[in-house]
């Protein structure tokens, strides 16, 4: 009878790996370029700029990001060896890149609350890209009480 219990516990926990390797595997990694968008919740960071970016004690400028932690880590695939986007998998906050004054107004509003946002993924290749992923906003909008999972 222990026997038949060890034998059952083993195949379910062999069923419940399985199980998670090939949801893990199904997940459809967004592709850098077109037009996706992100639910998340929108936060305003401070890291140091220029020169050096190491430290604003030591004399660094102050760079604020805004950046949205989102409620599911998502990952990016690329077909183009020669450029910087890069694959990247467990993604789970992206800065945007923000350039029309109507969207920072809503960024501004926003802080601190859940989002979708619409755009562009390019991956970081400067000091000033704070993330792996970014994205060029074309549209920031509210979204519905998420529950954003800790990291």
């Amino acid at each position: 009878m222990q026997l038949i219990a060890h034998a059952t516990l083993l195949i379910t926990t062999l069923f419940l790996i399985a199980s998670f390797h090939s949801s893990a595997r199904a997940q459809k990694c967004l592709d850098y370029g077109p037009t996706v968008s992100l639910t998340g919740k929108l936060q305003s960071k401070i890291f140091a700029g220029p020169p050096n970016y190491e430290s604003i004690k030591r004399g660094d400028r102050k760079e604020r990001a805004i950046i949205v932690t989102l409620i599911a880590p998502i990952c990016t695939s690329s077909s183009n060896s020669d450029s910087f986007d890069t694959p990247e998998a467990n993604i789970r906050a992206v800065q945007l890149v923000v350039r029309e004054s109507s969207h920072w107004k809503t960024v501004e509003r926003r802080l601190g609350r859940p989002v979708i946002v619409t755009g562009a993924l390019f991956h970081g290749h400067t000091g000033h890209h704070r993330t792996k992923v970014l994205i060029d906003v074309t549209d920031i909008r509210p979204a519905r009480s998420i529950q954003v999972r800790p990291e």
